[in-house]
């Protein structure tokens, strides 16, 4: 007994997790902390941040308290005015906290290695307990040690990756060299073609010509050479066949992506703006900081910001410029081996090798660079942008990129960005719980139905024959969903039986001048429609078969009907009409005839491209969960004019991925208010707890004497304004508008800025102010501008105003609030010493969207935190004042500057007007009962600022 006894007890013999299971619940106060438990937030000097200037102390602030919530794994909603320095504190208080984490990965390495003290204790009543304790430090120190080796040695990868430029080096002069003496080697091929040292050089040739081929074809012809004569590319592939064949061939599976998922990520902070002229202003204040010499940095774009290949740029619209890459990718290119066969080899893009576009890559992250940079170095080294920003994700310490990349699950996925444990910072944040559900809203106009049925079922009709059961069954489940959704717009019994795109497109369905719409919900209206097929499995197979893609191709090689017949109407008339037309189309002026025939085919060529691919997009809406989104049907005069909209409701289910995996996500920007709605619909309804939770808002560094807002009620006659939409076309009220601007015009230097409601009410009042002498009296003023349709032509109106001001009388730009110059846009100093706003923006009470919203939110039962109201009354005051305060936020952009804000409506001098301004506004705020009064006080504040 005594024997058997001792040898349970031997060491060898001991289970160490059984005895740990027994010991375990003894003392649990003695437990190994946490990594979380265990850091304590450092105290932090303010120069360790690196701010480039004497930080003023709300920006200490910022930066502190920005650095203290990444720490604490909290997520944050910071509110800092335009002009107090906003981005240059989120860069630098998140990343001291970057590269102090990483450190301290360091510092714990280091100390881990030391040896453990082990105590000597009198007592050995309790050897096993101690012994098991030992045990378990022992392994969790371990375990700890081999995963902080992990992420040091990747950290130290990727630093030698970026600054070792020996590899780089070699490659980037062998490619120069090919660049400077390639017509050395040409010539040699032209004269001694069937040597097999000029092999290569003549592929090289070879692509290079194939592109100049792609320069020199018109936009009509540029898709017939993603075809070949035969038909095959264009027919669905049985399942077993695409996975022998096509997923083998296919380099953005082979290359691009199977690169992109052997690199580990190291941590890294993702900053997200609204645009890319956000994101080249961000990157220029990073380049103010001390981060610049030792951050990893890759800015993301679309293939429309960083394409290189001329081919696929010259086509304009983003979809046909995807899927042209994306063709160019599945083509392989041929050289002939030792042995006379030709083999396949690279992508039919001569910019898009492996081997470059890593070198591309690190050269990326060798020093901090704006898009424009990527660009400019993907062409010297002939490597392509787009795929080198997405391979350097994984080495990246920040990554900057716009939301809308970040907030569409399958964009996030195809870009290869992992959440995990990483920093989010939003910036410009003020209308993104609206974004979001806008992002994922979708709609598809009656024409795009009737196109995408046409293009299907003419594909079907022509391939029949040639596809497999499955295939013709997924189709025919894909003509149906068509079918029935256009049912919905129309009476069934008026539809015409055969397809014809006119007859279905300008089929009348109402009689009624005006638009009507119909709110659904989203299972129901699928029930009514008679739609009980599996949607996602449609939308699998749409996806795996690249229906999209062969429907494109295959609406390119053969037309529609109508344009064959009048091909074929062409070829059969007399020499003498074709005379007759010729001597005719020359006496027309070209310019404006080639002008509507580029015009018409851009648009034929975006119907055709987009139809098939906007109804995919649609049906992938319709997958949604149930109460994230209502059906809403639009009735106008036509069913073609018709439409069937998916409206997002739910934020929280859009956003909670991010949420849930971030470590931290961080929400700035110059006016949050009120910030209950993104604690409520952004954190608390995505499961987080509000304790972790923290929100700061910092006073403006502005003195409240350098402005001066004012409420005005009435003009100089006293006719009160209230520019609701029923009154804007109110005569009396317009001359008295036009009075209020030639009094101010004289009174105001420089620039003054004036928004309008809406686009149709500036144009009411501009062609009335035209009309009367009020236009006349302005333009003896200042120098009058408005702002344009078309986004292409903001940088021209901007410069002209501009070039006004500084040299000349002065300017007066007419705006849109929440148009293209309401946001983004820095009126500094004298581009904008006044800024009007002229009544309030008020979404329109009868939208469905806004119904629906007010609605959905008032369902919720949650009230206000800022008000008594429901949320959906609340949410609906809230929008108005949003957009309301991002107009008034163009002007004071830094410390000096001074401006005079004017709020034309007497809604503006209710009681409580004062809480919905930003705060910092708050002490110069004045609602004022006369025009003259107000007067006074804009010359008075006008003066004192001269001197």
């Amino acid at each position: 007994m005594t024997t058997s006894t001792s040898s349970k007890f031997d060491d060898d013999d001991i289970n160490d997790e059984e005895l740990l299971a027994a010991y375990c619940d003894e003392d649990k106060n003695d437990a190994i902390p946490k990594e979380s438990d265990s850091k304590k937030l450092p105290i932090l000097d303010v120069a360790s941040f690196g701010f480039p200037f004497e930080p003023y102390q709300i920006q200490v602030d910022f930066m502190r308290t920005l650095y203290s919530t990444i720490q604490q794994r909290k997520h944050g909603i910071f509110e800092s005015p335009t002009g107090t320095g906003k981005s240059l504190s989120l860069i630098c208080g998140s990343l001291r906290w970057l590269f102090d984490e990483i450190q301290s990965w360091r510092d714990e390495y280091e100390e881990l290695l030391k040896p453990i003290e082990t105590k000597t204790e009198s007592s050995s009543g309790d050897w096993l307990k101690r012994l098991m304790k030992q045990k378990e430090e022992e392994s969790t120190r371990e375990k700890r040690r081999d995963e902080l080796k992990l992420k040091i040695d990747l950290e130290d990868q990727y630093i030698d990756a970026a600054k070792n430029t020996l590899t780089a080096s070699v490659k980037k002069t062998k490619r120069d060299f090919d660049a400077k003496y390639r017509h050395l080697f040409d010539d040699e091929a032209s004269r001694n073609p069937e040597s097999d040292s000029s092999s290569s050089k003549e592929q090289f040739k070879f692509d290079n010509a194939d592109e100049l081929r792609h320069d020199e074809i018109s936009r009509s012809d540029i898709f017939q050479i993603n075809f070949s004569s035969s038909d095959e590319e264009l027919l669905i592939k049985d399942s077993n066949e695409k996975n022998l064949f096509d997923e083998a061939d296919s380099p953005s599976k082979t290359n691009m992506t199977n690169t992109r998922e052997k690199k580990a990520h190291v941590l890294k902070i993702f900053f997200c703006t609204r645009t890319h002229s956000q994101i080249s202003q961000f990157i220029g204040e990073i380049q103010k900081t001390k981060y610049v010499d030792q951050l990893r940095l890759v800015a993301l774009g679309s293939r429309q910001n960083l394409c290189i290949n001329e081919s696929v740029l010259k086509l304009k619209s983003i979809t046909l410029i995807n899927e042209k890459c994306l063709d160019l990718q599945k083509q392989k290119k041929e050289k002939k081996t030792t042995t006379g066969k030709r083999q396949k080899t690279a992508c039919g893009c001569v910019f898009l090798q492996q081997d470059r576009v890593e070198c591309l890559s690190n050269d990326i992250l060798s020093e901090v660079q704006d898009i424009e940079d990527v660009v400019k170095l993907g062409r010297e080294l002939n490597s392509c942008p787009y795929y080198a920003t997405r391979a350097a994700i994984a080495a990246a310490h920040l990554v900057v990129l716009p939301y809308q990349t970040l907030m569409h699950k399958s964009t996030r996925e195809a870009c290869g960005i992992e959440m995990r444990d990483n920093v989010v910072i939003i910036d410009e944040a003020h209308n993104l719980p609206d974004a979001i559900c806008s992002m994922h809203s979708n709609e598809i106009s009656g024409n795009q139905l009737i196109d995408s049925y046409g293009q299907l079922s003419r594909y079907h009709e022509k391939y029949k024959a040639r596809l497999t059961a499955k295939n013709l069954l997924s189709i025919k489940q894909l003509l149906d969903v068509q079918m029935n959704l256009l049912k919905t717009l129309c009476a069934k019994e008026n539809l015409p039986s055969i397809y014809d795109s006119d007859k279905w497109s300008n089929l009348v369905v109402s009689s009624k001048p005006t638009e009507t719409s119909s709110t659904f919900d989203l299972i129901d209206y699928l029930c009514d429609a008679g739609i009980h097929v599996n949607l996602f499995q449609l939308i699998d197979y749409i996806k795996a078969n690249e229906l999209t893609k062969k429907l494109h191709g295959f609406m390119s090689k053969y037309p529609a009907n109508k344009e064959q017949t009048a091909d074929e109407k062409k070829t059969n008339e007399s020499a003498l009409q074709k005379l007759l037309q010729k001597k005719n189309a020359q006496k027309q002026p070209t310019a404006n005839t080639s002008e509507e025939e580029q015009s018409n085919k851009e648009s034929v060529e975006y119907r055709v491209s987009n139809s098939f691919a906007i109804f995919a997009q649609f049906l992938e809406a319709l997958t949604n969960p149930r109460d994230d989104g209502k059906v809403i049907i639009i009735t106008k005069e036509t069913l073609g004019q018709c439409s069937i909209k998916y409206f997002a409701l739910r934020t929280s289910s859009f956003f909670h991925e991010i949420v849930n995996e971030a470590r931290s996500v961080i929400v700035a920007g110059g006016t949050m208010r009120p910030i209950s709605e993104f604690i409520d619909h952004l954190f608390l309804a995505c499961g987080q707890p509000e304790e972790k939770i923290c929100q700061l808002s910092c006073n403006h560094i502005v003195p409240s004497d350098n402005v001066l807002a004012i409420a005005l009620p009435s003009g100089p006659q006293n006719i009160q304004f209230e520019f609701t939409a029923a009154n804007r076309s109110n005569t009396a009220m317009m001359d008295e508008l036009g009075r209020v601007l030639v009094s101010m015009c004289s009174t105001i230097p420089d620039g003054l800025v004036v928004f309008f409601c809406s686009y149709d009410h500036l144009q009411k009042t501009y062609a009335y102010f035209e009309k009367t002498s009020v236009l006349h009296k302005l333009a003896a003023k200042k120098k009058i501008f408005m702002e344009p349709k078309r986004t292409s032509d903001v940088d021209s109106i901007l410069g002209n105003y501009t070039k006004s001001i500084k040299n000349g009388p002065g300017g007066l730009l007419f705006s849109i609030v929440g148009g293209k110059m309401s946001e983004g846009i820095n009126f500094s100093d004298e581009l904008a010493r006044c800024v009007c706003v002229v009544g309030m923006p008020y979404p329109n009470i009868g939208s469905a969207e806004i119904i629906e919203k007010m609605r959905y939110l008032d369902s919720m039962k949650v009230k206000s935190s800022t008000s008594g109201d429901n949320t959906g009354r609340a949410y609906y005051e809230n929008t108005c004042w949003k957009a309301i305060n991002q107009s008034i936020g163009r002007a004071i952009r830094h410390r000096g500057d001074y401006a005079c804000l004017l709020l034309i409506d007497k809604r503006y001098s209710k009681a409580n007007i004062p809480t919905k301004l930003p705060h910092w506004l708050a002490n110069s705020f004045r609602q004022m009962s006369h025009f003259h009064e107000a007067s006074n006080s804009i010359e008075q504040f006008f003066a004192r600022r001269s001197k």
